[in-house]
């Protein structure tokens, strides 16, 4: 007797083969979910974060006038200001210290990123880039989480901003709390050549829907030629390198 696969059996045998991800039906639907969506409140990511403000563009009066700031300082900059492809999503990094105002470019933020305050209640440096999502302000000496702004011409909805390091390492864990590896946890990903590693995007969207931040985050630092593969489901039958880059192995 010929057994008979269920869809969501099918589904995930595409999965385990290396086909179509799981993924948004249409860009019409993705771009509902992005905009239309009440997001589930998310808890911060990252360690100690108890002690820090939180950049929220729709409880500041100002937000209006930051957001254009922070836009055209990114236009100036030549980074940041994301526009996702065929829809009318643009990602702003909304930054700024809530204690002196002082601004940070997506340039300023993710370069602090890569060279953050030391804090020795981290274990070492790497510890510290996964999981110290804080921005230190020098003008101020304090502490603040940036966000990142979905806006298709209005803001409709906003998330935390999370540099490449932390947003790879928050996919990680929340695909393990579901006993699933995926990016670097697998190590059949891991792909070199001569001196150069790349990671396979073994992504299925869907799998990140009840996570806006990840997904959001992950669209931003995808290269524009890559954003509609992981939208539609295509990134693991393409074969898609995480952030479509080669780096020298250290």
């Amino acid at each position: 007797m010929t057994e008979v696969l269920t869809k969501d059996e099918i589904e995930l045998l595409l999965d385990l083969i290396g086909g179509v991800g799981r993924s948004f039906k249409n860009i019409e639907e993705f771009e509902k979910y992005l905009t239309a969506r009440k997001f589930e409140p998310e808890k911060p990511y990252g360690l100690r974060t108890t002690d820090v403000s939180i950049c929220r563009f729709f409880n500041n009066k100002n937000n209006d006038n930051i957001l254009a700031y922070i836009k055209k300082k990114n236009e100036e900059q030549g980074l940041g200001n994301i526009k996702i492809p065929n829809t009318n999503i643009m990602l702003i990094n909304y930054s700024f210290c809530p204690k002196c105002n002082s601004i940070y470019s997506f340039k300023e933020i993710t370069d602090y990123y890569k060279k953050p305050r030391p804090d020795t209640r981290y274990k070492n440096i790497a510890h510290q880039f996964r999981n110290d999502t804080r921005v230190f302000c020098n003008n101020c000496n304090s502490y603040f989480l940036p966000s990142l702004v979905i806006s298709d011409g209005t803001p409709k909805n906003e998330v935390q901003f999370l540099c490449r390091v932390q947003t790879i390492d928050a996919v990680e864990k929340y695909m393990l709390s579901k006993n699933v590896k995926v990016l670097t946890k697998e190590k059949s990903n891991i792909m070199y050549k001569d001196r150069l590693r790349a990671i396979k995007n073994d992504i299925s969207i869907m799998d990140l829907e009840e996570k806006p931040t990840l997904i959001t985050n992950l669209i931003q630092y995808t290269p524009l030629n890559l954003i509609m593969n992981f939208i539609d489901g295509t990134n693991v039958e393409k074969g898609d390198l995480l952030f479509d880059e080669w780096r020298e192995v250290a």
